[in-house]
Order: C-alpha cells, then sequence, then structure tokens
C-alpha cells in the first residue's frame, strides 16, 4: 500500500507537471499568436504607404491590379496642391514595378505642399500623406537681361516696351516694382501714367515682360490724346526704373536694379513698306547669312517669327539674330547656301515701334467685327542665290 502509494504520487505528481507544462506551452502558443496578429496589424498599416521621389509620387507595399477599376486609377489615388476644395493634379497613371505611380502633368513648385490620398479599392481607410515641394531658394540669381526697344530714342507714339528677364518673374508686381520717371525724376503716376492701367501681359515661361503705352493717348482724335497728350513727348527726357527688389518666381529679389534713360523722338506714322528694306544676299555654296536692313526699328520678337525664308523645299532653318537695335535681322542658315529662287515671307501684321502694320498705321486703326477665323496674310520679296 505504501508502495503503491509511492508511486501513485509520483504519477500524479509527473501528471501534474506534465499539465502545467502543457498550459504553459498552451498560454505561450497563445501569447505568440496575440503577438504574431497584433504585429501583422502594425506591418499592415506601415506597409501600404505613399511616396514621392521629387518628380512622382507613388504606392508602396500595395500591389496593383493590371487593370485600372471601373472608375480609373484617379478614385483611388488623388495628389492636390494647396489646401481647400481644388481639383486633383493633372497628370497619368502607370504601373510600375507592380506599383501604381502618378507622374504630374507639371513640375512641382516650390513652395507648395501637396496631399496624396490613397482610398484603398476593396474599401478600408483611406491613406493620406502630405509633401513640400523644393525649398523656394531665395538667393537673388534674377536679372533684367535686355530692355526693347534698344534704342534710346524712342517715337512720341510708342507702342509697347519689352523687358527680358533670366528667369522666371512673379506675376501681379509690375505696378508696384516698375517706375517711369520725367527729366526732373518725378514718377508718371495717375493721369499722367505712361502705361495702360493694369496691363501686364507675360510670355509663357514668365521671363517676358510686355507693357503698353496707353492707346488712348497715342490715337489722335480721341479725348485722352487731346487732353493729356501722348506718353512720351517728343524731346522730353525719361527714365524707365525697374526696382531690385522686385522678387522672381522664387521670390527672391533681382540681383541688381536696372535703368533705361531714352528721349522722346518724332512720331512714326507710316506703316512699315518691304519695298524700301534692303536686302543682302548670300552667294551660293556658303554659309553666309541673308540680311535685311530696316530704314526704322522694328519689333523686337515679332521680328524672330513673322519673317521666314522659302526656297523650292521649303523653308530655310537657321539661326535667326536682329542686330543694330533693331534694324538688322540675319538667317544664318544650318546648311549651306544651294542655288535657285528664294522668297523672303513676311507676315503683314509686323509691326514697328508704334504698332504700324505693313499696310496699315496703328493711329487709324479701328474696332472691327471679330470673325469666326484668323487670316494671316504675307508678303513676298523674292531673291536669287548665285
Amino acid at each position: 500500500m505504501g508502495a503503491w502509494t509511492a508511486e501513485r504520487a509520483n504519477q500524479l505528481a509527473d501528471h501534474r507537471v506534465a499539465v502545467g507544462v502543457k498550459s504553459r506551452l498552451k498560454f505561450r502558443s497563445v501569447a505568440v499568436t496575440v503577438i504574431l496578429l497584433v504585429l501583422g496589424m502594425t506591418v499592415t498599416a506601415q506597409t501600404v504607404s505613399i511616396h514621392f521621389d521629387g518628380t512622382a509620387f507613388r504606392v508602396n507595399g500595395w500591389q496593383a491590379p493590371a487593370q485600372p477599376p471601373t472608375d480609373g486609377w484617379q478614385s483611388v489615388f488623388r495628389i492636390y496642391a494647396g489646401s481647400g476644395d481644388v481639383p486633383p493634379l493633372a497628370g497619368s497613371y502607370a504601373i510600375e514595378k507592380d506599383l501604381l505611380v502618378f507622374h504630374p502633368t507639371y513640375p512641382i513648385a516650390p513652395g507648395v505642399r501637396y496631399r496624396a490620398i490613397f482610398q484603398p479599392p476593396a474599401g478600408g481607410p483611406s491613406i493620406t500623406a502630405t509633401f513640400d515641394g523644393p525649398r523656394l531658394d531665395t538667393t537673388p540669381s534674377t536679372r533684367v537681361v535686355h530692355v526693347y526697344p534698344s534704342t534710346n530714342v524712342l517715337p512720341s507714339n510708342q507702342l509697347r516696351l519689352y523687358i527680358y528677364f533670366s528667369a522666371p518673374m512673379s506675376r501681379g508686381e509690375a505696378a508696384r516694382y516698375l517706375h517711369m520717371l520725367d527729366e526732373n525724376g518725378k514718377e508718371l503716376v495717375g493721369h499722367d501714367a505712361a502705361f495702360l492701367p493694369g496691363e501686364e501681359l507675360w510670355d509663357p515661361q514668365f521671363k517676358r515682360l510686355t507693357m503698353t503705352f496707353d492707346p488712348g493717348r497715342i490715337k489722335r482724335g480721341l479725348t485722352s490724346n487731346e487732353k493729356l497728350g501722348p506718353p512720351i513727348a517728343e524731346g522730353k527726357h525719361y527714365t524707365l526704373v525697374i526696382d531690385r527688389n522686385w522678387p522672381d518666381a522664387n521670390g527672391a529679389p533681382l540681383v541688381a536694379g536696372f535703368q533705361k534713360p531714352f528721349v522722346g523722338g518724332q512720331a512714326e506714322r507710316y506703316p512699315p513698306d518691304p519695298k524700301h528694306w534692303r536686302v543682302t544676299k548670300p552667294a551660293a555654296g556658303t554659309n553666309q547669312p541673308l540680311v535685311i536692313d530696316f530704314p526704322t526699328p522694328m519689333n523686337y520678337p515679332l521680328l524672330l517669327r513673322m519673317i521666314t525664308v522659302a526656297g523650292k523645299n521649303g523653308n530655310i532653318v537657321g539661326n535667326v539674330t536682329v542686330a543694330k537695335m533693331e534694324t538688322e535681322w540675319r538667317l544664318t542658315p544650318g546648311d549651306k547656301w544651294k542655288p535657285g529662287d528664294y522668297s523672303i515671307v513676311i507676315d503683314t501684321d509686323i509691326e514697328d515701334l508704334a504698332g504700324n502694320h505693313i499696310g496699315q498705321p496703328f493711329d487709324i486703326d479701328e474696332f472691327k467685327t471679330v470673325t469666326k477665323s484668323i487670316v494671316t496674310r504675307t508678303v513676298s520679296l523674292p531673291f536669287t542665290v548665285e
């Protein structure tokens, strides 16, 4: 009995140990499972993320299907610029290495905060991430490259003035940083202001500003002209002043201010006439430039795009330059001139400094009904290369 009792006691002890060990193992297994579940939830939340590499936005941790959802990729992934109720950025979607990628149509702008939202197509919480565009560089680097017309004698009926900058500029600032001074250093403002109020026209790159002198003061017979006279008076001295503090597109001031002194000259009343232009022909087999000399300065930007040279096989491709205060136009061809007949083709909308077109002076221009189509008329000057 005692032996049985001792053996039974040992069995019961072993059973309790076994049960204890099994219980502990079971508890440890459950704990690991819970930990794994918790870790699994954490990993899932961290795996799906939005990444921006400076040019494109991508969804990491989500394997994109080969085909977009019914409503398109934009239904699950959208990027916004700034805050508020704004439309998403324009761009294109692509699947790259099984990742959904968005490429914006336009470059990411400095100083702008972007918001990217990914909404899983199967439902569930959306993921939002914010990114900052490139940091604004406020180190002065932009300068005034040139002001056209180049001449320091402008006709009293000068129509336009062009300012070229070396880099994109801010917009809506011309009235604050651009000044016209009379010969006593007094700024012309109010009724005496030379430029058309509120006029500020930029090229698509925001590197060329077009300022228009008040046409109401240029055209004879109009009330403004009779009461105030032309914006530029013949024989009077003026100075165009561009402030150094004018901010460029990054908010940085100009490297330096700029001044252009000029004097008012006689009005240009007669439209340009190609018959009075002097053409210097090149020689065959050379890369000599074709040169056109004008009796008076012409509109610089229009000279660059409104004169072409045509041969029997199409337009001549080459380098166009304008010199001698916009009284000379040159075309240096990429290939050597071949013998034959050519034509200088001129758009009749080309202008001189006063806005006179070929065959039509600006001073008698009238408002006309806008037609449904735009008609471009040209005139030609033939020449022969020998």
